[in-house]
């Protein structure tokens, strides 16, 4: 199946540098990404993730180690999901 469809999406601009240097790390550019967040809500027919509203005492440190457990809980998503290469590949 060849990738044609266009996703578009409007964000910060230094949220997406932030990110670009992140994902430049694990070897990956923004498409890769998105594709491999769509085919994990694919598979888990939503996001592989709990998603909840913060708590709104949340001290800075601690919204560090919660974007930590999300980036930590993705990767091994990622580990666990033995047809994610097939996805990614169709």
């Amino acid at each position: 199946m060849s990738k044609t469809a266009t996703v578009r999406a409007l964000m910060d601009p230094d949220k997406k540098e932030r990110v670009t240097k992140i994902l430049k790390s694990l070897g990956i550019n923004h498409s890769e990404a998105i594709n491999i967040l769509y085919s994990l809500i694919e598979e888990y027919n939503g996001f592989p993730f709990e998603l909840k509203l913060p708590d709104t005492e949340l001290e800075e440190s601690h919204a560090n180690e919660v974007r930590a457990e999300v980036i930590s809980h993705l990767k091994d998503s990622l580990k666990r999901n033995r047809r994610l290469g097939e996805l990614l590949a169709r």
